[in-house]
């Protein structure tokens, strides 16, 4: 969704890079499948309708 970064506390790094990790790896299967869902609650574009 091109977030280069975000802030979060030290003591949460850990487990924020695995939740990264799994949402942008679900996000690339569900892309491959053709099955992308929109959670409509999380308000962003689809970058490959703009």
């Amino acid at each position: 969704m091109g977030t280069d970064s975000v802030s979060i506390n030290p003591d949460d790094a850990v487990f924020t890079r695995k939740l990264v990790a799994s949402i942008e790896q679900r996000i690339m299967l569900e892309k491959a499948l053709g099955q992308v869902k929109v959670n409509h609650d999380w308000d962003l574009s689809d970058p490959d309708e703009e």
